[in-house]
């Protein structure tokens, strides 16, 4: 069992004057990670659709290997009492009749599908062979791990990587540089025809970060052409993919091609989609050295408004939404208040509401619903006024929402 932090969590924190709905923290519980506490750091974390099973990746001590873990949720409650030990997501040695190879490889970018007999479906991207962390020879293919099947789907010299499953499992969207800097491709999982197809065929840019609508029928990403970056949107990418000469799906991309951010200056990052499909949150900075901010955009078209400044940036999966759509849970860049959670109004009306965990130096935040509650996952570097804080530890807490009257 996880011991309980401060009662003083329980605590309801007024509605800023003007907002129709807010959060509070009800509860925390610290998550153990067994066999693995104290022998590294997890980041960013990932919870899958039935709110079972958390993934994470984790940087070993000697911080030159990373690889994503997958652990079962425990207890009958909204908020997990533990987690069952962690495995590594790819498979690399032991008994494991799937394992690749008997050295250990190196995974990031974990995306969930929906579960298949129960049992969680994921991709990662992953090495095929032992690597070592930041020596720029690593090369990633993209890993597909679902009950009776563990399989690369891509193969290539360049790197495919920031996979990101459909809701509905049927495809799984990704980056990949073997076509120049940074192109899209979906792999369509089902369907005719299946396999790989090319989405993007911007020539001297990149395109990053592909994000799916609830609905699975749009598909947001950043396309970074020169000295900017912009939001872009793919309409209706069923109906694209269904074309299956690469020269006439090139020619038809201009017709489903929306821009969310025409005259943009400045980096983006890491859209997503609210749960109601209506609007889309990003990150961006103007410039390198400076905290980024926060933005949401109508999915439909509209100006881009700033709700939040100052920001940690979350690029695996990008800002994080409440279920209701009305805001979204971030971290704030604020050293002087040891980077704290905050809620932050879809309308960007009212400033940031603290979210009060009792934690230190917060990050990679998910927010999902376990037994009908909203529960946010975190990682921070230990309590309020606890004394052994060299190791991040992961962190539950349970929301409540709020009504002004």
């Amino acid at each position: 069992m996880t011991r309980r932090l401060a009662a003083a969590l329980l605590t309801a924190v007024l509605l800023p004057a003007g907002v129709r709905a807010g959060y509070r923290v009800e509860a925390v519980e610290a998550l153990p990670l067994p066999g693995l506490d104290g022998k590294g750091q997890p980041a960013a974390l990932a919870v899958d659709p039935p709110g079972d099973h958390l993934g994470f990746e984790f940087l070993a001590a000697d911080g030159d290997t990373l690889e994503v873990y997958l652990t079962r949720l425990q207890g009958d409650e909204a908020l997990p009492d533990g987690a069952a030990p962690p495995r590594p997501a790819v498979p690399a040695a032991g008994p494991d009749p799937f394992a690749l190879k008997p050295e250990r490889p190196l995974s990031e970018g974990l995306s969930f599908g929906p579960p298949k007999r129960g049992r969680p479906r994921l991709v990662v991207a992953a090495t095929r062979k032992a690597a070592v962390r930041g020596t720029g020879v690593v090369n990633l293919d993209v890993f597909l791990r679902e009950p009776g099947r563990r399989v690369f789907l891509t193969e290539h010299p360049e790197n495919d990587a920031q996979p990101a499953f459909a809701p509905d499992g049927t495809a799984v969207a990704l980056t990949s540089g073997r076509t120049g800097q940074g192109d899209l491709y979906v792999y369509r999982l089902r369907g005719e025809p299946a396999g790989l197809m090319r989405l993007t065929f911007e020539a001297g840019g990149s395109e990053l970060y592909p994000a799916w609508s609830p609905d699975g029928d749009r598909l947001a990403f950043v396309g970074h052409l020169g000295a900017s970056d912009h939001v872009y949107l793919v309409d209706r990418v069923g109906a694209l993919l269904a074309v299956t000469d690469e020269t006439s799906r090139r020619l038809r991309l201009r017709e489903h091609l929306r821009d969310l951010t025409p005259g943009w200056s400045g980096t983006c990052l890491a859209p997503s989609f609210s749960p109601d499909g209506r609007w889309v949150a990003f990150l961006s900075r103007t410039k390198a050295a400076r905290p980024a901010d926060l933005y949401v955009v109508p999915a439909g078209g509209g100006r881009a408004r700033r709700v939040c400044r100052g920001v940690l940036s979350e690029t695996r999966g990008g800002p994080r939404w409440t279920p209701d759509s009305r805001g979204l849970v971030v971290v704030l860049d604020d050293a002087d208040r040891l980077n704290p959670l905050a809620w932050v109004p879809r309308e960007g009306t009212a400033p940031p509401r603290l979210l009060r965990t009792g934690t230190e130096l917060n990050a990679d935040p998910w927010v999902t619903v376990r037994g009908g509650e909203v529960i946010v996952f975190f990682t921070a570097q230990g309590g309020v006024g606890r004394a052994e804080k060299r190791w991040r530890r992961v962190y539950a807490a349970r929301l409540r929402r709020e009504e002004s009257p």
